[in-house]
């Protein structure tokens, strides 16, 4: 029947083009009966909620038509997608988000009054915002929009913006105090006064590190960290993080320790960026591992590609907080990081340099310490 209708549609097609610029030719009798019969009979075979399923599949966002009896009637892609059967129509929307304050928003529509709520499906996670609005013939439309990575969006921010407060709330009232106290008489007091502005010094360098990681990692966010990758050879890498970190270790009697690598390693990366990773690797290491302890590096190929580790013997990680360590500003022992110096964005620099390269990173721990491990491609 379809393939007539099309060749019916050819026909009217040629006729129209051959008499272009003229009055339309008609059809012979026996064409336009056939033509007049298959148009009624498509039509009748035609459903009647097709233009609705037409209209709600041009909407992006979960839609569907609630029938007076409470059931969907008609829905689009989307909406099927949140029902637990994969299936929409004939069930009620409390059965497809299982959310009672849909429901009942609903069979308040139903009975003519529009609602709007944001609501959360349990057990999933996934946050809706629902436009209920009643229709004629004592129905409903109902839109959902899907905005869970809208709000867990909004509330990062928030945090980021809380913590990073704080952080820098904390050396400037440290830097402020010790300047009222030499303002206010200590300078006359040379111990005293070396005591405060050796204070100043080092909250100074702390706003300083701190600034410069909400930098970095806000150019890395946005892309403008440019990536140049090509052959990056993993000695001479983990060498110069090293050499940058023994003089802090030796302050603190860390041991260093290189593992011998295998030969010709090489990695695909960018080497600002690796440099980068490695060095605030060593660092958060150095600064956990208490005296005479070692802080380890190797690396060793893997079927998914190098594999670079750094591993410490400090107190380690708590289970509980593995999955968190490489947020900004997340701290499994506040007290203890803001004592170290540390700015509580290092790990998120190093996992968004590491991601942006095509690799992978990760964090083992327990007590007898920590190993966190990045994977990158091989060169």
């Amino acid at each position: 029947m379809a393939l007539l209708g099309r060749k019916l549609a050819q026909a009217l097609r040629a006729l129209e083009a051959e008499t272009a610029g003229g009055p339309r030719a008609e059809l012979p009798p026996d064409l336009q009966q056939l033509a007049d019969l298959v148009s009624r009979r498509q039509e009748r075979l035609r459903p009647k909620d097709e233009p609705e399923r037409e209209l709600l599949a041009a909407i992006p966002d979960a839609a569907g038509i609630v029938g007076a009896d409470g059931a969907i009637r008609v829905a689009n892609t989307a909406l099927e997608s949140l029902s637990p059967t994969g299936r929409a129509a004939g069930m009620t929307p409390l059965e497809i988000t299982r959310s009672a304050e849909l429901g009942e928003a609903v069979r308040r529509a139903l009975e003519g009054t529009a609602k709007r709520l944001e609501l959360e499906m349990p057990g999933t996670g996934r946050r809706l915002v629902g436009h209920i609005t009643p229709l004629l013939r004592g129905e409903v439309l109902l839109l959902l929009r899907d905005v869970t990575e809208a709000r867990r969006a909004e509330q990062s921010r928030r945090d980021f913006v809380a913590n990073a407060s704080h952080e820098l709330r904390t050396p400037v009232a440290a830097i402020r105090g010790a300047a009222e106290t030499l303002l206010l008489g200590a300078l006359s007091d040379g111990q005293a006064a070396r005591g405060f502005v050796e204070m100043i010094a080092r909250q100074a360098e702390r706003l300083a590190r701190l600034t410069s990681d909400l930098l970095d990692l806000s150019r890395i966010e946005s892309g403008q960290w440019s990536m140049q990758p090509g052959p990056v050879d993993v000695d001479q890498a983990l060498r110069a993080a090293c050499d940058l970190l023994a003089p802090a270790a030796r302050e603190k009697s860390v041991e260093l320790i290189r593992e011998a690598l295998p030969p010709a390693l090489a990695v695909k990366a960018d080497p600002r960026a690796l440099e980068q990773v490695l060095v605030n690797l060593l660092d958060n290491a150095v600064k956990y591992t208490p005296p005479g302890g070692r802080v380890t590096l190797a690396a060793a190929r893997s079927p998914e590609g190098v594999v670079l580790t750094v591993a410490d013997t400090g107190p380690g990680v708590e289970r509980r907080h593995l999955a968190r360590v490489f947020e900004r500003f997340y701290r499994a022992d506040a007290g203890r990081s803001r004592e170290q110096g540390g700015t509580g964005i290092g790990l998120a620099i190093v996992k968004h340099l590491v991601q942006a390269q095509g690799g992978e990173v990760g964090v083992e721990s327990g007590a007898g310490g920590s190993r966190f491990w990045v994977r990158l491609p091989e060169a």
